[in-house]
């Protein structure tokens, strides 16, 4: 009886295993870095700024790291890197730079908004998490447009950063992951309770 045609590719006996296999990764297989002497890059750290994005809605973070330093007015001044997670780094070459950039806080990006801070050591992947607005308040009296009264009412809303008295504003990092408040109730000296509308500068 004749044997049945097999196709070429058949073998008689199965491949020959690799001389390696691979092994299932275990949550505590930790690897032990070494300590070593990064102060010439600790230096360089300082001079930078490490952003998120929290609408990637296919929003390129490659694309970001094109078009920001011509938008920010740094452009060959300044490299940007991936740091996945929709997490971003620029490095900067001044101090000036630096803060030039920080002072067009918030940013924006493609109709999104993205939160930019200084670096800090030891961050997770969850920082930056803050977003700073300048925040016009509308109810509480012009009387209790002291620097005093509107610090400690914007310290109910996020870290109060600067004051701006004469117009009732204040400008305030705020969380990022949680929906932003846009009125809250103020107690007057008397006991009256007033309806304080939030209105962001730049929130769009």
């Amino acid at each position: 009886m004749s044997k049945r045609m097999r196709p070429s590719w058949y073998r008689d006996s199965p491949p020959k295993q690799l001389p390696y296999a691979f092994v299932p990764e275990e949550d505590d297989d930790v690897v032990i870095l070494p300590q070593v002497d990064n102060s010439a890059l600790l230096g360089r750290l300082q001079l930078s700024l490490v952003g998120r994005m929290f609408h990637q809605g296919g929003r390129s973070t490659e694309a970001l790291l094109s078009f920001l330093p011509n938008i920010w007015d740094v452009e060959g001044r300044v490299r940007g890197v991936s740091l996945g997670d929709s997490r971003f780094q620029f490095f900067f070459e001044s101090e000036t730079d630096l803060q030039k950039v920080l002072n067009k806080r918030p940013c924006h990006f493609s109709k999104w908004s993205f939160a930019l801070e200084r670096w800090k050591s030891h961050i997770g992947i969850s920082f930056p998490d803050t977003m700073t607005f300048w925040i016009k308040t509308e109810g509480i009296p012009t009387e209790f447009w002291e620097e005093e009264v509107l610090r400690n009412f914007g310290a109910s809303i996020g870290a109060v950063r600067r004051v701006d008295s004469s117009k009732g504003r204040l400008q305030i990092s705020v969380k990022a992951d949680v929906p932003f408040r846009f009125n809250k109730n103020a107690q007057l000296p008397n006991g009256e309770v007033v309806k304080v509308k939030l209105f962001y500068e730049k929130l769009f």
